[in-house]
């Protein structure tokens, strides 16, 4: 009995990722196609929205299979970081579709709903930061040390993102606004240049050493 409550096949876990990152990403889809535009500056706001959503989610997906891939879920506390991480990921698209319904709302429940969404977000990528961190363990030797240079870059840019996003839930954030937007949304916007640009000079540096 105690073994067979403690594992759970990799498999199974893996098919339940899949299934949740694929609802989110099926309900972020509905929504746009729910969505009627009434004009051609709607209709590329309405697309600009959705690529938002639609790049949190896969790079979210992306660095956790990656992650995932070399450590082993085979704790109780990494099985509860998991269902945590899901959960995030699942509430991701109601939380996003309440921020876009709300509009120019710099106050009250729209603050509110923008402050869900920065943490949930922030949560996300710290929990698969956490993962990262577990496979830079030298003495865990999950990765080739060679590799670890590379696994701890990108536990360092999840952290990074993770911070930001959940610094931009102090309040004022969403009420000073910059160029139209709260700066609470440039703060979101800003982890994602970054993210390419890390993963840009990764690349010169191994084509270089090539």
């Amino acid at each position: 009995m105690p073994n067979s409550q403690s594992s759970i096949p990799r498999s199974r876990i893996e098919g339940l990722t899949d299934l949740i990152f694929g609802l989110a990403l099926s309900i972020s889809a509905i929504e746009l196609v729910g969505s009627v535009p009434s004009s051609h500056v709607r209709f590329l706001t309405t697309v600009a929205q959705f690529a938002f959503s639609f790049l949190i989610l896969i790079n979210i997906w992306y660095r956790y299979t990656s992650v995932v891939s070399v450590v082993p879920i085979e704790t109780s506390l990494m099985r509860r970081l998991n269902m945590t991480l899901l959960f995030f990921v699942a509430l991701e698209p109601y939380l996003f579709n309440l921020l876009v319904l709300q509009g120019p709302t710099y106050t009250g429940f729209g603050q509110d709903v923008s402050t869900g969404f920065a943490l949930d977000v922030g949560a996300m990528t710290l929990i698969i930061a956490y993962f990262a961190h577990l496979s830079t363990q030298e003495e865990r030797g999950l990765v080739p040390k060679g590799a670890l240079g590379e696994f701890r870059s990108r536990r360092n840019l999840l952290a990074f993102a993770g911070i930001i996003f959940v610094v931009s839930a102090v309040p004022q954030f969403w009420t000073i606004i910059f160029e139209g937007q709260p700066v609470r949304i440039w703060l979101w916007v800003v982890t994602f240049p970054v993210g390419w640009a890390r993963r840009l000079s990764g690349r010169r540096n191994i084509a270089e050493k090539g």
